[in-house]
């Protein structure tokens, strides 16, 4: 091809086939500007300042224009007697409640649930686009995958099922715990659990122990395993701290303090000799889905939903339990060989949540505390409450942290705390004179 020519304003380039000439005014040249685009995260906190607003508009409407004492509670009542007028019973009114609660529970986890798998720090689909990869790749048996079936597939569905799992796992644990205890500060993350698996945990990942050559250095499974072991060790240590210093139910959180902070510091100096693997145990200890997959994730799912379920069995003695020793005695109930099943159960579903999924905290403090808002007291009604809405928060978490930052995945559990502590002040601060009835 010759080399382009101008003469007298006209383009002049020729080839093989012949020569080709382009004359008039050529468009100026400009460099587009990049805008970049605005992150996830300023848009969906926007979005929550928006709803906020609007409802702190319709409070204040209700509360100086209508003159309503309670506008929420109001509103709710009036609601409730439009659709099913004035006379219906407690009963029927408790349960027309825990079936619009749940249902309420079930469309946000559905709807986070749904994000999740649309939504990623580099990657965001459609609804459809999300849904009939995920199908098509369950339908092709996760071989022979797109780049999107794959993304969906193996990385975010396996996260969205698992965050569901221990949400509900966490929610029920703590609810557990509060009951047996009398304590509404009680959970998992307080009780010493969490902090017992975080150290048997760190110490595999740290010093690569292979239990004798059964295990690969770093394997996933002897990490679970050991947690679980540890958790259900720092569990007994803390029962025998709480028994022998009285029994009552801030004897309970002391002892899980005391208990947690041992281990706590005996992570620390683990973490002291762990050099290039330090990452690798405070990525554990923070909490996180990231390692979740099809091949451990039924390690985590059939445990915790089969254990979450024991709970509503025994609901009804669960009531009787926050009657007292005494009167629960009267009704027929070992309150103590009860109370000792129960705080099992817990400590053994809370290791199963934490085996392959690290520390995740405050869970189980937020969810029963706000069932128990919502519902009351009865356990058969807060314990559907609290695993309708435990699996929305976790999924909701799970997802933040993928987000909130472009190209880094923040720990989950730093994200559930988040959320936990300023619930844990308003306990202190509003029910602390409470704890020792």
């Amino acid at each position: 091809m010759a080399p382009v020519v101008v003469v007298d304003g006209r383009v002049l380039a020729g080839n093989d086939t012949g020569v080709f000439t382009v004359s008039g005014d050529l468009p100026p040249y400009t460099v587009e500007e990049y805008h970049a685009e605005t992150p996830l995260w300023e848009k969906a906190a926007l979005l929550i300042a928006v709803i906020l607003v609007i409802l702190a508009a319709l409070w204040a409407v209700m509360r100086y224009g209508l003159k309503w004492e309670h506008p929420y509670r109001e509103l709710h009542d009036r609601i409730f007697c439009y659709f099913f007028g004035e006379n219906y019973t407690h009963n029927t009114k408790s349960k027309r409640k825990l079936r619009l609660v749940v249902a309420v529970g079930i469309i946000l986890t559905s709807v986070v649930a749904l994000a999740s798998l649309c939504i990623g720090s580099e990657t965001t689909m459609g609804v459809g686009e999300a849904l009939s990869a995920a199908v098509s790749a369950i339908q092709k048996g996760g071989h022979s995958l797109t780049y999107e079936e794959m993304l969906i597939y193996n990385e975010r569905l396996p996260r969205v099922i698992a965050a569901f799992a221990v949400g509900i796992g966490l929610s029920v644990a703590g609810a557990v715990y509060q009951a047996v205890i009398k304590n509404p500060l009680v959970e998992p993350y307080i009780m010493g659990v969490s902090s017992g698996a975080g150290t048997f945990a760190v110490a595999v990942i740290t010093f690569g122990f292979t239990f004798f050559g059964f295990f690969s250095a770093g394997s996933t499974y002897l990490t679970a395993a050991s947690a679980i072991v540890g958790g259900l060790l720092a569990f007994g240590c803390t029962m025998l701290l709480a028994e022998k210093t009285g029994g009552k139910s801030i004897n309970y959180v002391l002892a899980g303090i005391v208990v947690g902070l041992v281990f706590s510091a005996l992570q620390s100096l683990m973490m002291v000799e762990a050099g290039n693997k330090v990452s690798s145990a405070l990525s554990w200890l923070y909490g996180s889905f990231a390692n979740m997959g099809w091949d451990n994730l039924w390690l985590v799912l059939i445990p915790c939903l089969a254990l979450s379920m024991v709970p509503l069995i025994w609901a009804k003695e669960l009531n009787l339990v926050l009657l007292g020793e005494d009167q629960a005695r009267q009704m027929g109930l070992d309150a103590k060989r009860f109370d000792r099943i129960m705080l099992i159960l817990a400590s053994v579903l809370t290791a199963f949540c934490v085996a392959f999924c690290g520390v995740i905290g405050f869970v189980g403090l937020v969810i029963p505390h706000l069932s128990r808002m919502i519902m009351g007291g009865d356990h058969r009604l807060m314990l559907p409450t609290a695993m309708a809405f435990g699996g929305f928060l976790m999924i909701a978490a799970d997802l933040l942290s993928r987000i909130l930052m472009t190209g880094y995945e923040l720990p989950v559990g730093a994200i559930t705390t988040i959320i936990g502590v300023p619930m844990f002040a308003y306990l202190l601060v509003r029910r602390g004179k409470s704890y020792d009835a």
